[in-house]
């Protein structure tokens, strides 16, 4: 919601703070009730990083609940400025895309209003996804198809009501996706956006795992486990034979 809240706060710069509404208003009706709602449902209802009997094993794995490291005020603001980042990336791709000369379809027409904020609706409905679907422990055929799910809604709504007569949004679909701008600025903006969030994880996995990430390897790798120390099958001590006498 800060990444789909700030871009509009971007476009106010350029038209004086007027209160010129950026998105058409079905945009801001359904973005949180169908365009980006799937993932989120998936993420709450049936993510988790392993089962119930995982967990009992290694109780160790309740420590950071307990300490309240999941919750703590500085996770909060950096999601935040994640967002804000991430608010930057998507207006600006597409304003300097367009601010040089005029995109135009083949028809000739040029972008308008509803035209432009068509590329950082798709774009944030996009980063939007997938960001949850970094936060989700599971990559599973559910988490994936909950977001293709939703990019392919969001998608399917441009193009239908952009057949509409008389409709806000009638011609968007043949002015926007029939550029060369739209697809750039969405891959371009979608990747930029979410890179600084994508390498923090990596690293983090890496490098400082947490007692969850180390659970997770083994059971992921079907790793052997005795108590609290890791033993490689190879490296397993095996006693001498004794003499038959």
């Amino acid at each position: 919601n800060v990444i789909w809240a700030m871009v509009p706060f971007w476009f106010s710069i350029y038209c004086s703070f007027s209160a010129n509404v950026f998105y058409d208003l079905s945009y801001i009706q359904l973005y949180n009730v169908v365009f980006t709602v799937a993932p989120v449902v998936i993420l709450g209802c049936v993510d988790k990083p392993f089962n119930y009997k995982t967990a009992m094993t290694y109780v160790a794995v309740y420590a950071d609940g307990i300490n309240n490291r999941y919750f703590q005020w500085w996770r909060y603001v950096l999601y935040i400025i994640d967002g804000i980042y991430q608010s930057v990336v998507i207006f600006f791709t597409f304003y300097l895309f367009t601010y040089t000369s005029d995109v135009q379809n083949s028809n000739g027409r040029p972008w308008g209003r509803s035209d432009f904020s068509t590329g950082p609706t798709v774009a944030v409905v996009v980063a939007a996804s997938l960001c949850v679907g970094f936060n989700s422990w599971q990559w599973n055929w559910l988490m994936i198809a909950a977001i293709g799910l939703s990019i392919a809604i969001c998608m399917l709504y441009i193009a239908i009501s952009s057949a509409v007569r008389y409709y806000s949004l009638e011609g968007v679909a043949t002015s926007v996706m029939s550029t060369v701008q739209f697809w750039f600025g969405v891959a371009i903006a979608v990747v930029v956006a979410l890179l600084p969030r994508y390498t923090v994880h990596s690293w983090q996995k890496m490098n400082n795992p947490r007692d969850l990430d180390i659970i997770r390897e083994i059971k992921v790798l079907h790793r052997p486990w005795y108590g609290q120390v890791f033993v490689e099958p190879e490296a397993q001590a095996t006693l001498p034979r004794a003499d038959p006498k």
